[in-house]
């Protein structure tokens, strides 16, 4: 699928619960910042009530209460009947659980009644709107950058006093047409076309794991069977992207003022790597150019080219989740 401007990878991305049995700390990371603790604190302003206060914690991940007695979270992070939701510091067990036939979600049913709940995004006109996502995933790591030439033009400017030359000024404007002339001093200024080699910034690799839950905010650039979002370092210091752990994560998007849980997190791209004998990694990048991805390379062309991450739909399943939770 392409349009003019970006190519888009819509293969089958990695899933976010890799490394699930060794890692159980996580965090969103951020295009404006690498300080572990900066969104770690509910969201405020325009994003105030955005979903932070409905997240609880399954396991080493996140679920998301959606009625009284139900909450949602991914089906590929697992989970057993029995074990318990820890939400606003109180542990509720599970009873009992559903798998959506034709996605990544899972309803299960718990003992006890929640105090609250996230409301579902039920209209199917997701694409192009803000989206807040929560998670917890690894820390933004360290940058990730690759040669690059670069040209540039370099101005000279020489100042030459025509008595040290021993000539004249008639000798020198006929010599240098384009000079200029004060008195007895020619002032050249010339230029010069220099190519070298910069280390261009791609994005980040995921760093460590902790154990913080973060928020951060992207668009809806294209929406199907999942909801995805592009890393494209133009939405602000809190543009986020996902990695490993975030998996399970919900995403909102605000309907007539309310903020409704629109998609629970499921995947991204990658592995990348600099070149074709290099180490692979996953990371937050928003200029694939000249990357390796999944082992192929990027052209460098220009285009723009960002990483993407993606969350199953709500909308998509919303006949399915209402028939659940309405038992």
């Amino acid at each position: 699928m392409k349009n003019k401007t970006i190519e888009l990878n819509f293969g089958w991305p990695a899933l976010l619960a890799l490394a699930l049995v060794t890692q159980t700390s996580r965090a969103v990371m951020l295009y404006g910042s690498g300080d572990p603790a900066y969104n770690t604190t509910p969201p405020t302003g325009a994003l105030q009530d955005s979903g932070w206060q409905y997240e609880g914690q399954w396991g080493g991940f996140l679920g998301t209460p959606i009625a009284p007695q139900y909450f949602i979270a991914a089906r590929h992070i697992g989970g057993s009947v029995g074990q318990a939701i820890v939400f606003n510091g109180v542990s509720y067990p599970t009873t009992a659980r559903w798998d959506d036939p034709n996605t990544d979600l899972r309803i299960w049913k718990i003992a006890g009644t929640f105090p609250a709940y996230a409301p579902l995004y039920p209209l199917d006109d997701e694409t192009g709107k803000t989206l807040v996502v929560f998670g917890r995933g690894t820390q933004r790591g360290q940058p990730v950058t690759q040669p690059q030439w670069q040209a540039q033009t370099v101005i000279l400017t020489n100042v030459v006093d025509l008595k040290s030359l021993g000539i004249s000024k008639k000798d020198a404007q006929a010599e240098f047409p384009e000079a200029t002339f004060k008195g007895q001093t020619m002032t050249v200024v010339s230029s010069e076309l220099v190519t070298n080699t910069v280390q261009a910034l791609k994005g980040w690799q995921a760093g460590p794991a902790d154990g913080a839950l973060r928020w951060g905010v992207n668009r809806v650039y294209a929406a199907g069977g999942c909801l995805v979002g592009a890393f494209t370092g133009t939405n602000g210091v809190n543009e986020a992207y996902l990695s490993s752990g975030d998996s399970s994560g919900a995403v909102f998007i605000q309907d007539n003022g309310v903020w409704k849980l629109a998609g629970l997190n499921y995947g991204i791209d990658g592995p990348f790597a600099a070149s074709s004998n290099t180490p692979a990694f996953y990371g937050a990048i928003y200029n694939e150019n000249g990357l390796y991805v999944n082992g192929y390379q990027m052209p460098d062309d220009g285009l723009a080219r960002p990483a993407y991450f993606y969350a199953t739909r709500i909308s998509a399943s919303i006949a399915w989740i209402q028939g659940i939770i309405s038992q």
